[in-house]
């Protein structure tokens, strides 16, 4: 479970910016929550609001990039550049860029924090808090922070217990962790386990859906060859495509083997005046192609637990199918393991659904900088208040300002 995530002069946040999922006790007692094993209450979705251009897909780069880091950045060659911009307007554009990311395993609350530019890891740490009853302990596992005078990494992390001689691998482009997962060490492997289950579709470039659109039979080839070799989650986005397509009834799946890997052919079938006819896939709607990439990456995480970051939610979807994808995470029955969901969108119809403590808002200042806050920071919200009218006539800001 994320707890929280923050970054500082990452791109066009020169500031930090805090997104949290932790709330206390005054947040509602609904399914929109869950109590951890630590004793923690997090809420289950998170959603980015804020006119263009104001940050929205920047921040949500974050816990994408921290994946990166955590679990693949030793896969990297070893001279290659970091995936990371700071603030470029300003004079702190030669400071480092700055993440951190509270999550649990178990009762474990780790703490993971980066100084990093493009050409290396300054600064990387992790501790970890137990909680019981009876005290609250907090260690640091390691530490490694680069010493420009000696040209080297000074390293500190008896308590993470990593094989002998493993310092002399670190490298400046790659975590600890991910080293440690290429050594079989039991506790990278498990902070690992945990960062492979966060799915997104954000890229270091921004929202794929952009490629999407360049390259649409790419992706749905992707999405429908995962359908072919899972028919439990494929059956579980038939029974979602068949409530939002009037019609709809399931979809065929053909795989064959070619000189250069595979090729799929896809039918959907749909039922009129009481038969089943068949479609080429191609004919389908953009919203029915959209939904596709879409339920593979939620219904992932549905079924194992973990997050999913998701850039324009709403693109090619009608309102109400929003609030259908939504309440999979918010109902106990489709999110038996608490899945978390962190979302931007553009449907803002979404607020009659959610808290106040479920609600980032985003906005550029007269400086051209990204500010984000969640809504409960706001002196005056109350509870009742209808977010989605207040939102609309600007009352919280992060509204468009078109002259």
């Amino acid at each position: 479970m994320i707890h929280q995530f923050s970054c500082k002069n990452f791109y066009s946040f020169p500031d930090e910016a805090i997104v949290s999922f932790v709330v206390n006790d005054k947040a509602p007692k609904n399914d929109g929550y869950f109590v951890t094993a630590s004793g923690d209450r997090l809420s289950k979705v998170e959603t980015v609001i804020g006119p263009n251009a104001s940050g929205k897909t920047n921040l949500l780069k974050v816990l994408p990039l921290l994946k990166w880091l955590i679990v693949d950045s030793f896969n990297a060659n070893p001279t290659a550049l970091l995936p990371v911009k700071a603030f470029l307007l300003s004079k702190n554009a030669k400071k480092p860029t700055e993440l951190s990311v509270d999550f649990q395993i178990g009762k474990d609350v780790f703490s993971y924090s980066f100084k990093l530019n493009q050409e290396k890891i300054l600064h990387e740490e992790l501790k970890v808090t137990n909680k019981t009853k009876q005290k609250v302990t907090t260690k640091t596992l390691y530490k490694r922070v680069w010493d420009e005078k000696e040209q080297k990494y000074i390293f500190s992390g008896d308590k993470f217990q990593l094989p002998k001689n493993s310092e002399d691998a670190l490298r400046k482009n790659a975590s600890v962790v991910s080293l440690g997962m290429r050594l079989n060490h039991e506790q990278s492997l498990q902070i690992g386990q945990y960062w492979q289950k966060v799915e997104t579709n954000v890229i270091e470039a921004g929202w794929i859906g952009d490629q999407l659109m360049q390259s649409a039979t790419r992706n749905l080839v992707e999405s429908l060859h995962f359908y072919s070799e899972n028919e439990k989650l494929k059956e579980e986005a038939e029974k979602l495509l068949a409530r939002f397509d009037l019609g709809f009834d399931t979809f065929n799946i053909k795989k064959e083997k070619t000189e250069n890997g595979y090729s799929i052919n896809v039918e959907a079938i749909h039922l009129f005046e009481g038969k089943k006819h068949s479609l080429p896939f191609q004919y389908e709607s953009a919203g029915t192609k959209q939904l596709f990439v879409l339920l593979k990456t939620m219904l992932l995480v549905l079924s194992h637990g973990g997050i999913v970051i998701l850039d324009e939610f709403d693109v090619n979807l009608h309102p109400e199918m929003i609030l259908s994808l939504y309440e999979l995470f918010i109902s106990p029955e489709t999110n038996p393991h608490n899945a978390q969901m962190l979302f931007s969108t553009h449907s803002h119809r979404i607020l009659n659904e959610l808290d106040k403590y479920q609600i980032v808002l985003i906005e550029k200042n007269k400086n051209g900088t990204s500010e984000a806050w969640r809504l409960d920071e706001m002196k005056g919200i109350r509870p009742d208040d209808n977010y989605y009218a207040k939102y609309i006539a600007g009352a919280y800001g992060a509204v468009p300002k078109i002259n």
